[in-house]
């Protein structure tokens, strides 16, 4: 596993959401730089929303894979009041086609659902808040060889997003 330098700045979210009524039924909220984590999986949404924007103080950016048009969206239509949603976003599902162009397919990768049993489990809103936080070293350490080896195309991407 790649350690990202700013992972420990940052929140990392992670919604499951009805397909049907667009409902959260489960979220995690992980603090990269400790661990601190909120959990939700039913009862009281708006508390434990607004438990997850009290782990957000401190944190300098929120991070998730699609959390710009996923995440963030079903959080906003729900406590739009939320201090973690005025946080700058990074977001590893935009960033995977610019650190591994090779890759066409930029879908979170959950080896936790490898093997014949498993690939029927469930999203697992925590592990996916991890495997964010884990991308985004791997991403982190794609950039640095770009920089590295590509410096002009490096200032591009920056300077075009």
């Amino acid at each position: 596993m790649i350690e990202s330098r700013f992972a420990h700045k940052c929140l990392a979210i992670d919604l499951e959401v009805a397909r049907d009524s667009d409902r959260i039924h489960h979220f995690a909220a992980i603090r990269g730089d400790n661990g601190e984590k909120v959990m939700y999986s039913g009862g009281k949404l708006a508390v434990a929303l607004r438990q997850a924007d009290a782990l957000a103080d401190g944190a300098e950016f929120v991070l998730g894979h699609n959390v710009i048009a996923f995440d963030l969206p079903h959080i906003r239509a729900i406590a739009p009041e939320l201090r973690l949603l005025r946080l700058p976003v990074l977001d590893t599902l935009r960033f995977s086609p610019l650190a591994f162009p090779q890759n066409p397919y930029h879908r979170l990768i959950k080896h936790y659902k490898d093997g014949g049993l498993l690939r029927f489990r469930r999203n697992d809103p925590e592990l996916d808040a991890r495997i964010s936080l884990q991308l985004l070293g791997e991403e982190e350490a794609a950039f640095t060889l770009l920089k590295d080896n590509s410096p002009h195309l490096l200032a591009a991407w920056h300077w075009l997003l």
